[in-house]
């Protein structure tokens, strides 16, 4: 990622130092896109050391804006940033109950009843029955991106490196909690560019998108000094975008 970074970082710094007294285009638009994200978790339990595993699949829908600044002397490369302003969340899921204080080594030390689910109390640290709630949410993502004209047919070359923050929203019954997650990734895409008239353009891209793993620790210490529940994660996605747009 240290190498994307600074492959990104010296392709603005070059383009714009090369564009900075000739000709260029400023564009700036919305995108709606759909992205399916590809999840893995592993979680590491306290004392026991069990690791469970479970993966997943989710599609979201959401608004972002973008600005960039084209420059003709550099064979039209263009530098721009991509802002998504809604938050992205994922619902809870009241699936995952600590049933007796039995561990089967499920994530939290849960057994898997959704039968009972809908009846059992929240929270209430290692009480029986009680239900166990997972949700995130993804805030501020941002990319910072270069575009790569193909000759001239038309398609443009996407590359980016984006952050954003992932806000966990867990209630769950063992009591623990999990803190925020700052996520570095990076986006590699393809767009074409088609004109509405002289100053409006729309936008049709595609682009594969991940993001490094991700650990966090949990807040409760086990019976063994220095020791929590962990989870990492890895998460990779697919999106199809639509912008519109204007350019002088």
């Amino acid at each position: 990622m240290n190498k994307l970074k600074t492959l990104v970082a010296s392709l603005v710094v070059a383009t714009l130092s090369f564009g900075a007294a000739n000709s260029i285009e400023i564009r700036a638009g919305l995108t709606g896109q759909s992205t399916g994200y590809y999840a893995n978790v592993e979680e590491t339990l306290k004392d026991a050391g069990r690791k469970t595993q479970t993966d997943g699949v989710a599609a979201f829908s959401y608004m972002s804006l973008f600005g960039e600044v084209a420059f003709d002397s550099a064979m039209g490369i263009s530098v721009g940033l991509e802002f998504t302003p809604d938050t992205i969340t994922i619902d809870k899921n009241a699936s995952r109950i600590i049933n007796g204080g039995v561990n089967d080594g499920s994530i939290g030390g849960a057994l898997l009843n959704t039968t009972d689910a809908a009846d059992a109390p929240e929270g209430g640290g290692d009480t029986p029955g009680g239900v166990q709630k997972v949700g995130a949410a993804i805030k501020d993502l941002t990319m910072l991106y270069v575009g790569v004209p193909l000759m001239d047919t038309g398609l443009t070359v996407k590359v980016g490196f984006q952050t954003a923050t992932l806000q966990t929203t867990e209630l769950l019954a063992t009591g623990s909690t999990y803190k925020d997650v700052d996520m570095e990734g990076a986006s590699f895409g393809l767009y074409y560019d088609g004109a509405i008239t002289e100053n409006l353009f729309y936008r049709l891209e595609g682009a594969y998108t991940y993001f490094d793993d991700m650990e966090v620790t949990g807040s409760q210490v086990g019976g063994t000094a220095g020791t929590f529940n962990k989870i990492t994660a890895e998460l990779t996605g697919v999106a199809a975008k639509a912008s519109v747009g204007f350019k002088f």
